[in-house]
């Protein structure tokens, strides 16, 4: 296993193929913020594999990702404005 985040893990499978699987505690995936930074965690050891050839993308969950998760609006929406455009863009 290369990364194993909250909601979220990577493992190298054969041949440069990488795996990322969203696998959120609950009964789906949701895009909140703790899978954002999981994500960017991932994806920084994934740039450290010289061989990588592709990323496979799936999920232990019947649906992918359900959306993005609203209860975290309000908060996020509180931030000062340079603040969210930062995050945004990371998104």
């Amino acid at each position: 296993m290369l990364y194993k985040g909250d909601t979220l893990y990577l493992d190298w499978l054969e041949d440069g193929i990488a795996e990322l699987v969203f696998d959120a505690p609950g009964s789906v995936n949701k895009l909140d913020t703790a899978t954002v930074a999981s994500l960017g965690h991932a994806l920084d050891v994934l740039e450290k594999q010289s061989d990588l050839k592709g990323l496979l993308l799936r999920s232990e969950k019947a649906a992918f990702i359900v959306g993005a998760d609203i209860t975290e609006f309000l908060s996020l929406f509180l931030v000062p404005e340079e603040q969210l455009s930062q995050w945004l863009h990371f998104c």
